[in-house]
């Protein structure tokens, strides 16, 4: 089973990682919701339903506008309407898995400051859902710090500088899934 996910998650994320690379962004949301909703499934399906009804939260108030105009209440605009909403479900995954809570609302937090596209986050939230491992976050931390360290001495060189450099997420959202499960694999 394992590597019937593992599959399907290389297939989606090289095809979203090229749209990615190509136009620095994916055609439709459904590239990216159809499958946090299946990782919301089968996560359900392995008995850790308070990390689907973390990331539901989170997608839900990203999604505050939208929502706001649709049943024409402005109040739900604001973020600090939700917060005890997010609270409480942050709450109770906490308990489950601080690490895996906390990255929840870490990849969220980078979409709601726009460090990361919504597609991005979307699909770290997915992942996350998939893998609820510390070995996955510390895979996921150390490609990028890889990416941003040789980005760095790369400008260095280049242009005797060091600048941060905008490169896409998704395609190192992938780079981070095949060595964790090589490592998953060997232990």
């Amino acid at each position: 089973m394992n590597w019937i996910i593992f599959g399907l998650v290389i297939i989606w994320l090289g095809i979203i990682s090229w749209f990615d690379i190509r136009k620095n962004e994916i055609p439709h949301s459904a590239w990216v919701i159809i499958p946090l909703f299946g990782a919301g499934v089968y996560r359900i399906w392995q008995g850790d339903w308070l990390f689907v009804l973390l990331a539901g939260l989170v997608a839900t108030v990203s999604e505050r506008e939208r929502i706001s105009q649709i049943i024409g209440w402005k109040e739900i605009v604001r973020i600090k309407t939700w917060f005890p909403l997010l609270f409480l479900g942050a709450i109770f995954s906490i308990q489950a898995s601080p690490i895996t809570a906390l990255s929840i609302i870490g990849f969220w937090a980078a979409w709601e400051l726009k460090w990361w596209g919504g597609a991005d986050a979307v699909a770290a939230i997915t992942l996350i859902l998939i893998y609820p491992e510390i070995t996955f976050i510390l895979t996921f931390l150390i490609v990028h710090v890889i990416a941003t360290i040789g980005l760095a001495i790369r400008s260095k060189v280049k242009e005797n500088t060091v600048c941060l450099h905008k490169i896409p997420s998704i395609p190192l959202i992938l780079f981070t899934v095949i060595p964790f499960q090589i490592i998953h694999f060997l232990a």
